[in-house]
């Protein structure tokens, strides 16, 4: 985090507001602030400040707010990233025990962070994992703070159909069943419980 600029902010924007009325002073404050937030889905995806107000967030809310944030206080190069990584119990805490239960090692997961100076940060949470997401990064692509809900969606399963067929997994596996693995993944890191809903 020590390369990042940590800009005072001001009263410019929506955002910006929001982060004030929160009693934050400037970036570094904000950035830990929202990674320690707990892991989970906003009521909705497209109202960044939700994730103040509803005090959780996911990789995409997390992030695209941190982007918005350090934007509208003059750092556009704060650059909110998506990247395909392979997701597995070692860089994902807590999506081991799913996966195992499906019988993989891992899946293509879609994920947000941002980049500044070509540095990459992940605050999506305040818990590491014995390894980092971004050693099996695969693909990343810089995307705007309004594409983390259709945008990334479409991205993710264009590349679970192509993963699927480069690797030979049609027949037993589409596109649908890997999104339901990666849903209760998603569960098991909100501490829901997850609903495993097929067998073979």
């Amino acid at each position: 985090m020590n390369k990042l600029p940590n800009f005072v902010i001001g009263n410019r924007g929506r955002i910006s507001f929001e982060f004030l009325n929160q009693g934050l002073r400037d970036f570094k404050d904000a950035i830990e602030y929202v990674r320690d937030i707990p892991y989970g889905r906003t009521s909705n995806k497209k109202r960044l400040q939700l994730v103040l107000t509803e005090n959780r967030g996911t990789c995409s809310t997390k992030h695209a707010i941190l982007a918005e944030l350090a934007s509208e206080n003059g750092y556009p190069d704060v650059q909110l990233m998506l990247g395909i990584y392979q997701m597995n119990g070692d860089n994902t805490r807590g999506v081991g025990k799913v996966l195992r239960e499906y019988g993989l090692e891992h899946v293509p997961e879609a994920h947000n962070y941002i980049v500044y100076k070509q540095d990459r940060y992940d605050f999506t949470s305040n818990i590491d994992s014995e390894q980092s997401p971004f050693d099996t990064l695969i693909e990343e692509v810089p995307i705007r703070t309004d594409q983390i809900s259709d945008f990334k969606q479409d991205y993710h399963r264009t590349y679970l159909t192509n993963w699927l067929k480069q690797n030979k997994l049609r027949g037993r596996w589409n596109v649908d069943k890997i999104w339901q693995v990666r849903e209760d993944c998603i569960r098991e890191l909100s501490g829901k419980k997850k609903t495993v809903v097929w067998r073979d």
